[in-house]
């Protein structure tokens, strides 16, 4: 049988770590056995070293069923291997004359991986267990903080393990790691407190710690073992992502070699489904542990893993009381009344609300400021930059230099801000500073050395220098915390609901003055109304009197000239009398007394024609009107309505004589047409007005309801007020309902009266 070697040969070709498949190495470390297995137990995937496990050599394994090969081995494995399921717990056969533990995963490409290592002998006494989790226990009741927690921590499982040092490995939000405990022998440079780049640790690397929480390095000198299947072009790669004897990229290797490590056992600690640190074990020689030792470190991981949120939440908590309690001092404070000035002066809270060393305020344009916070001009060019550039409601930032173009200018009061728009964030925002806080990183070596390339091999080689490099950073200020950030949250939309309210009663008390006005503006338009349909209505009788009396008695001796005027006047005395009979009819629609009585249409459109009969039959005018219904109305409203509509179609019929009236009624559907002034939910009688009469431009179609409005001037053969239609409007706003017109010049004109079937649609005003 030919076989082929799966490992990975192109290290040369890399383009940076980041893209290097650790998943899929091709090889394993030499302190064990690998055998990959298909669903029917056929062995398609064996390490080279095999035959310490099974006494046969590879080309003689490959495609050989297990069971032929180890019969006690598969009979263990055959039901989790037809199940496609991992093995709950290692299992011990002997082979060789040794005993082994097995290991046992499936993987995505339908492969059982069973590894195998030799039995590796540990005095472990019954109640390790027991001790281990009680030493926990008490670490957790005496630790003063999640740091103390995991010095503890580090050194338990340096007892455990027997490790020359052992680390507890912080990350960031960018995943550069921080020493954040540490046990060592007293021998040994300390590490503690140094900060490593996140390139240390590549994306694909912190993947693989979140898919398999404990790895295992025995000897960083290592050669590793390559995995051979048969050459015939079936075979997948082998993913070991989540395999114990996965070898390890050698630029890791390389990387551990330049830091003078012999070995490493490297445990996740995962908070919330994040990579949030590791337990680093490092030992200057090899170091191999038994799977028992292994598991009772990795249940270290698990236990401080299981702090590390409850410790954070605890230390947010304690945060969050001190910040709560300034929050409701300032919800107290807010709410009173006074100048705003002296209410902004009196809010001693506002700043440690956030735990901030300024703030301001934007209110009404006006800008207030407390603590250590910028000049009030940047301030303001940096609240109108935030208003122009951030369209969120909040922008908060530790380092608003990394934005910011002129940050530099205000670094000192403000390298970090906490922003919160309150409304129109030209006129109303706040926002708390926080000053700059000059640091000093620690790092092991220049986290900004490039990456170099071996000039033998071409391969991709690890920094080689960890000597402390000391990094000043600046225009930083402390991180905001969530308590932090939640209660000025909190405050600010406190605050934007008092700044509304007080908006709310200004308006309040604008419209009272304003109505206020008004009702002094229709007191005073009553009394013009009064004098312009009484005192002036009998000067306008004995103008009309006079004049006709001049011309019955002194006609026949007057001049043609004196005999016009006084037709003028009495032609403009008649049309004023028109104006004041309208208006009078315009004012009497306010009366808000007037009772609804059922109405039956019919009947008051037959007694406005009988008005008109005359006229009707002078011009010749028919008149057709369909069945309409019976409603609650004012009854002399109707009559009103349509007693204009009809005088105006008569009115405006085109000269020579002839036309027709019609009279149309049907129901309109709630929501089938639009109602000017409510939601149209109810069903509505629309009664249309058709006349063939002169019509008028579509554009007059709303106009033509503006009292006072008129189509056509004075001098014109058609005459009027102006006031007719505006009446017809007011009665069917009156009876909840509305009208609309529609018209073209010689073609006639339709109106459109909508009005309620549900008698509570209207109510007399």
């Amino acid at each position: 049988m030919n076989l082929r070697d799966i490992s990975y040969h192109d290290q040369a070709t890399l383009a940076n770590c980041e893209s290097e498949p650790i998943h899929i190495p091709g090889s394993i470390q030499p302190h064990g056995v690998l055998l990959g297995l298909d669903p029917q137990g056929i062995i398609r995937y064996c390490s080279a070293n095999v035959a310490g496990f099974s006494g046969r050599e590879p080309s003689a394994l490959l495609a050989q069923p297990l069971a032929a090969v180890h019969p006690e081995l598969f009979s263990l494995i055959n039901e989790v291997l037809h199940a496609g399921e991992d093995l709950p717990r290692p299992l011990r056969v002997e082979a060789a004359g040794k005993p082994w533990d097995v290991f046992g995963i499936t993987n995505g490409e339908n492969i059982f991986v069973l590894e195998l290592e030799e039995s590796v002998p540990v005095n472990l006494p019954v109640d390790a267990l027991f001790d281990q989790t009680a030493a926990f226990v008490t670490h957790i009741e005496r630790a003063r903080s999640l740091q103390d927690l995991c010095q503890r921590v580090a050194e338990q499982t340096r007892a455990i393990t027997g490790y020359d040092r052992v680390m507890i490995y912080r990350f960031d939000k960018d995943y550069n790691g921080e020493v954040y405990a540490e046990s060592r022998e007293a021998s040994m440079e300390p590490f503690l407190n140094l900060h490593y780049p996140h390139t240390d640790i590549p994306v694909q690397a912190r993947e693989l710690y979140l898919r398999n929480p404990l790895r295992l390095i025995a000897d960083v000198h290592y050669e590793p073992v390559p995995l051979l299947t048969a050459d015939d072009g079936t075979a997948p790669e082998l993913d070991l992502g989540t395999a114990r004897l996965r070898s390890v990229s050698p630029i890791h290797l390389q990387y551990l070699k330049n830091m003078g490590v012999g070995a490493t056992l490297t445990i996740s600690l995962i908070s919330e489904g994040r990579l949030w640190g590791l337990i680093a074990c490092h030992h200057r020689g090899p170091k191999h542990l038994g799977h028992l030792q292994r598991k009772a470190a990795l249940l270290q991981g698990h236990f401080l893993s299981s702090q590390i949120n409850v410790r954070q939440v605890a230390e947010e908590f304690e945060v969050h009381q001190v910040v709560e309690a300034h929050l409701q001092q300032l919800l107290f404070a807010i709410g009173q009344e006074g100048d705003f000035a002296a209410r902004f002066n009196g809010l001693s809270s506002l700043v440690p609300v956030a735990n901030a060393t300024g703030v301001a305020l934007l209110h009404q344009g006006k800008l207030y400021q407390k603590g250590f916070a910028p000049d009030p001009e940047r301030t303001r060019h940096l609240l109108q930059w935030l208003a122009d550039t951030y369209s969120g409601v909040q922008f908060v930032s530790e380092n608003l230099a990394a934005h910011y173009p002129d940050a530099w200018r205000i670094s000192t009061e403000a390298s970090g801000i906490l922003y919160h728009k309150l409304g129109d964030p030209r006129k109303e925002a706040i926002i708390w500073f926080r000053e700059e806080r000059e640091r000093v990183i620690n790092w092991a070596g220049n986290p900004r050395e490039p990456a170099k390339r071996s000039p033998v091999t071409n391969m991709l080689q690890p920094r080689t220098s960890f000597a402390l490099f000391r990094e000043q950073v600046k225009h930083h200020s402390l991180p905001w915390r969530v308590s932090e950030v939640n209660a000025a949250t909190r405050f600010a939309a406190a605050l934007q609901n008092v700044f509304h309210l007080e908006y709310l009663k200004a308006e309040e008390a604008n419209h009272r003055v304003l109505n206020e006005k008004l009702v002094k503006a229709n007191e005073e338009l009553a009394n013009i109304n009064w004098i312009t349909t009484h005192d002036l209505k009998e000067p306008i009788r004995k103008i009309l009197v006079f004049a006709s009396r001049v011309m019955d008695e002194e006609g026949r001796s007057l001049s043609d000239n004196i005999v016009h005027s006084l037709g003028r006047i009495q032609q403009s005395a008649q049309r004023m009398r028109s104006l004041v009979e309208d208006l009078m009819a315009y004012r009497l629609l306010d009366n808000s007394e007037s009772p609804f009585v059922m109405s039956d249409l019919n009947d008051i459109v037959a007694s406005v024609l009988e008005d008109f009969a005359d006229d009707l039959r002078e011009k010749g005018i028919r008149v057709v009107s369909e069945s309409l219904p019976v409603l609650p109305m004012i009854p002399y409203q109707a009559r009103q309505l349509f007693s204009n509509l009809i005088g105006n179609a008569v009115k405006f019929s085109i000269p020579g004589g002839g036309g027709i009236i019609e009279l149309h009624c049907e129901v309109a559907p709630g929501g089938s047409f639009h109602h000017p002034t409510r939601a149209s939910t109810g069903d509505f009688y629309l009664i249309r007005v058709r006349d063939t009469g002169i019509g008028f431009d579509p554009v007059q179609s709303s106009r033509i309801f503006n009292i006072f409005y008129r189509l056509h001037d004075s001098s014109s053969l058609y005459t009027g007020t102006g006031i007719g239609l505006a009446i017809c409007k007011r009665i069917t706003e009156n009876h909840g309902g509305f009208i609309t017109a529609a018209g073209a010049p010689n073609e006639g004109a339709t109106f459109s009266i909508y009005l309620p079937r549900d008698p509570s649609g209207g109510t007399a005003r």
